[in-house]
C-alpha cells in the first residue's frame, strides 16, 4: 500500500502524541509511520524504517505470537495485548506489552501498534521477597498499582493514584475502586471486576477515572487474579494512562476520513455518508449530490508550482465549507474534483446551489506572489437517481461532463442515466456481435455539394440506431459509449462496409463517399486491410472513398506514443488511392503546421466557425484565413454546417470548394439519398 506523503507526515505527527513507542504498518507488515519514542528505542532513523518489515526487532521465540496476532487483528478494531521481547538500541531485549488497532484507509487498512515497557513491572513482581525493595518499586512505577479484594475494595495502593489523579490514599484505601470511575462507566466496571474474580487469566479492559480537578482520564487496566494465593489473597490492578492513545485513535480516525491537504472529507467518508443517507431517504429530493470539477486549475500548477496549487485547493475547500449547511458534506475525491452533498434539494434549489458554487470558486485567489482565478463545472444528481453511493457519484459525474462539454461548444451527449447507458452498451455489443442491421444499426447519408454550382459532390456517411425500445438514436447518444466500451472499432467496421455497399450502387460514378475513422480504428493492425477489403468486396474505386479523421484525435494519439502507426495507416490508404480529409478543423490545435504533417488533401472547416461567420468578424476572419492557407498548400476546403444562403454566398466569395449542411440536405437513409441525389445504375437494377 502506498501512503501519500501528506498522509505519511500527518500519521507520524499523530503517532508522536503517544509517549510510548508506536508504529504503523500496512497489510504486508511494512512500516508506514512511527513515532520518535520507537526510533529512539531502536536507535535508528525514521527514513531507514519506512517501507521495511520490522520483524528483526522481535525475539525469534516470540515471532509466532506476533504473526498470529497480526493475522487475527484485521477482523476486529483492537487486538488482544501480547507480551513479547523487543531488541533495544542499547543492546539486549526489553519485555514489552504490544496492543494493535486496525484503522481503515482509502487503500485498505493500517495497523497501529503501541508498546509499553513491562520490564520494570516484571522486576517488581520478582521482588516480592523483599518488602523494602517491593515498596520502592511500587512507589516509583509509572502505572497505578493497587490491591483489591473479591468485592473490589482497595486494600493498598501506590502513590501514583495521588500524583496522577489527585486522590488522597487515605480516602482510596478501604473504598470500592469502582467509586473512582466516572458515573456512566461504573456498572460496566463492576461487571468487569466480577468477571476478573472468576478467571485465572489476566483480564484487560478500559475505564475512565475522574481526577480530583474534574478531568476525566482514560486508563487501560490489567487485573491479575491472585485471590487464591496464600500470601496476596487479592487481585493486583495495574492501570496505564491511555490519553495519548485515545488522542492517536481520534487522529487516525480523522486521517482515515479526511483529505490531508484540504481538511474536508475524503472519498471513503463521502461514500459512507451517501450510503447512510440513501438508507433513510424516503423519496427523490431527500438530498442532492453536486460533482465539482475545477476548470483552468492545471495552469496554476504549471505556472506557479504545486505548492501554489495546494494553496488554491485548500482555500477553495474552505469556501465550499463556508456555503455548506450543518447537515451538508463537502468532500474531495482527489486532484481537482470535489463533491458537495446537500439535504432537501429540489430543481430550483439545485440550480441556485450550482450557481453559488460557481460564484465562490470563481472569486480570485491570492497565492502570495500572484492572484489566480479558476472556475467550476458543476454536475448534479438527485438522491432518487441511483440506489448506491457509487451510482449517485457516477450520475453526478456524467452530469458534470455534459455541463463541461456544453460550455466547450460540443454536443452534450446522451441524457440517459448511468444504468441506462450500461444497458445501451450491452445492447450495442450484442448488435455488433450478431446481425447489426436486424438490431437496428443504419448508415445515413448527408449530401456534400459544390458551392460553385450546387451540384452534388458526394455524401458523408453517418451512423444511426433504430433501437427497438428507445427509438431512433443519434450518434450523440451512443458513439461516446462505444468508445468507452471499446466497441468503436467494430462499429466503425460496420459503418464503412454498409456505406461502401450503398455507394457502390450510385449511378453517378463521380460521387465521393466520406466516412469517419477514429484514431482507435486507424491504429488497429489490420486497419488499412479492412478498408481496402470493403472496397474490393463491393467494387468501389478507392478514389471514390474519402476517410475523415479529426486533427485532434490523430495528434492526441501521437502524444500517447502511437503517432507512427496512425499516420502510417493514412499514408498507406492514400497510396492505395483513398482520399484523406481533416475533419472539424479549428477545434483542436488549429494549425496548418500540424496538418501538413498528415497525408491529407481535404480540409473541413468546423461548423462552429461557419455558424458565426456572417455575424462575427472574428469567425469570418478565421474562415477566410483557413480557406486561403489550405489552398496555398494545395488542399480543397469543405465548409460544414452551412444553414443559410448568406453563409453559402460568403463561403463562395471566399473560394470554399464544397459545402455540407442543412441548407443543402439533412442526413437521410441510403435509399432516399439514392432516389434524390443518384439513381441506381440500370445494370444493378437488372441484376436485382
Amino acid at each position: 500500500m502506498t501512503i501519500d506523503p501528506h498522509a505519511t507526515s500527518a500519521l507520524c505527527d499523530a503517532l508522536d502524541l503517544v509517549a510510548d513507542p508506536a508504529v504503523a504498518v500496512d497489510q504486508d507488515l511494512r512500516v508506514v509511520g512511527a513515532n520518535r519514542a520507537l526510533i529512539e528505542m531502536v536507535g535508528d532513523r525514521l527514513e531507514n524504517w519506512l517501507g521495511e518489515v520490522p520483524l528483526d526487532l522481535v525475539h525469534a521465540d516470540d515471532l509466532p505470537i506476533v504473526l498470529s496476532s497480526f493475522t487475527s487483528i484485521v477482523d476486529k478494531d483492537f487486538g488482544t495485548p501480547i507480551e513479547i521481547r523487543l531488541r533495544h538500541g542499547s543492546g539486549g531485549y526489553r519485555l514489552m506489552e504490544l496492543v494493535g488497532a486496525t484503522h481503515p484507509t482509502d487503500e485498505g487498512h493500517i495497523v497501529v501498534a503501541t508498546m509499553r515497557d513491562l520490564t520494570e513491572r516484571r522486576r517488581w513482581e520478582l521482588a516480592a521477597g523483599s518488602p523494602e525493595r517491593f515498596r520502592a518499586v511500587v512507589e516509583h512505577a509509572s502505572v497505578l498499582l493497587s490491591l483489591i479484594d473479591a468485592n473490589g475494595i482497595v486494600s493498598s495502593a501506590s502513590g501514583m493514584y495521588n500524583r496522577h489523579l489527585g486522590i488522597d490514599l487515605a480516602h482510596l484505601i478501604g473504598s470500592p475502586l469502582a467509586d473512582w470511575v466516572v458515573d456512566h462507566e461504573r456498572d460496566g466496571f463492576r461487571a468487569a471486576l466480577a468477571r476478573a474474580a472468576t478467571t485465572a487469566r489476566t483480564s484487560v479492559f478500559e475505564a475512565s477515572f475522574e481526577h480530583a480537578d474534574g478531568r476525566v482520564i482514560p486508563y487501560q487496566l490489567s487485573i491479575a487474579n491472585l485471590l487464591d494465593d496464600p500470601v496476596v489473597g487479592g487481585m493486583i490492578v495495574s492501570a496505564s494512562d491511555i490519553s495519548a492513545r485515545r488522542a492517536l485513535e481520534a487522529r487516525l480516525t480523522q486521517l482515515a476520513t479526511t483529505d490531508p491537504l484540504t481538511g474536508v472529507a475524503n472519498r471513503a467518508a463521502l461514500v459512507t455518508d451517501l450510503a447512510g443517507r440513501l438508507a433513510v431517504a424516503q423519496s427523490p429530493g431527500a438530498f442532492g449530490v453536486f460533482f465539482i470539477d475545477l476548470d483552468r486549475f492545471k495552469p496554476v500548477n504549471d505556472l506557479h508550482g504545486h505548492d501554489a496549487g495546494d494553496t488554491v485547493l485548500a482555500i477553495l475547500s474552505q469556501r465550499l465549507n463556508g456555503i455548506a449547511r450543518a447537515d451538508d458534506l463537502v468532500a474531495r475525491l482527489g486532484g481537482d474534483e470535489f463533491v458537495m452533498v446537500c439535504r432537501g434539494v429540489d430543481e430550483a434549489a439545485a440550480n441556485a446551489i450550482s450557481r453559488r458554487i460557481e460564484d465562490v470558486i470563481a472569486q480570485p485567489v491570492d497565492i502570495g506572489a500572484a492572484t489566480v482565478q479558476v472556475f467550476a463545472s458543476v454536475g448534479f444528481a438527485d438522491s432518487g437517481a441511483a440506489t448506491t453511493a457509487e451510482g449517485l457519484l457516477a450520475e453526478a459525474d456524467a452530469s458534470m461532463y455534459r455541463v463541461k462539454q456544453r460550455r466547450r461548444g460540443r454536443y452534450v451527449g446522451s441524457q440517459l442515466r448511468v444504468a441506462e447507458r450500461r444497458e445501451l452498451v450491452s445492447d450495442l455489443r450484442d448488435a455488433l456481435r450478431g446481425d447489426a442491421v436486424a438490431a437496428g444499426l443504419r448508415v445515413w447519408l448527408q449530401p456534400v455539394v459544390r458551392l460553385q454550382d450546387g451540384s452534388c459532390h458526394g455524401a458523408e456517411a453517418l451512423v444511426r440506431w433504430e433501437h427497438p425500445a428507445l427509438g431512433l438514436l443519434s450518434p450523440a447518444d451512443f458513439l461516446s459509449l462505444a468508445g468507452e466500451a471499446g466497441l468503436d472499432v467494430a462499429l466503425g467496421r460496420f459503418v464503412i462496409d454498409a456505406a461502401v455497399a450503398a455507394a457502390s450502387q450510385w449511378s453517378d460514378r463521380s460521387l465521393v463517399l466520406a466516412v469517419n475513422l477514429s484514431a482507435g480504428e486507424l491504429t488497429e493492425p489490420d486497419a488499412v486491410r479492412a478498408v481496402l477489403d470493403a472496397l474490393d468486396r463491393h467494387g468501389l474505386a478507392p478514389d471514390r472513398l474519402c476517410v475523415e479523421i479529426t486533427e485532434t484525435t490523430v495528434l492526441e494519439r501521437a502524444a500517447a506514443g502511437q503517432r507512427v502507426t496512425a499516420i502510417t495507416a493514412l499514408e498507406h490508404l492514400e497510396a492505395a488511392g483513398v482520399r484523406v480529409a481533416i475533419d472539424d478543423f479549428g477545434t483542436g490545435y488549429s494549425s496548418l503546421v500540424h496538418v501538413r504533417e498528415l497525408p491529407a488533401s481535404v480540409l473541413k472547416v468546423d461548423r462552429s466557425f461557419v455558424h458565426g461567420m456572417c455575424d462575427d468578424r472574428a469567425d469570418f476572419g478565421i474562415v477566410a484565413a483557413v480557406i486561403a492557407l489550405a489552398h496555398s498548400v494545395g488542399m480543397r476546403v469543405v465548409a460544414e454546417g452551412v444553414e443559410t444562403e448568406a453563409q453559402r454566398a460568403a463561403l463562395g466569395e471566399l473560394g470554399a470548394d464544397l459545402g455540407q449542411g442543412y441548407l443543402f440536405g439533412r442526413p437521410m437513409p441510403t435509399d432516399q439519398f439514392a432516389r434524390e441525389w443518384s439513381t441506381p445504375a440500370p445494370e444493378l437494377e437488372q441484376a436485382s
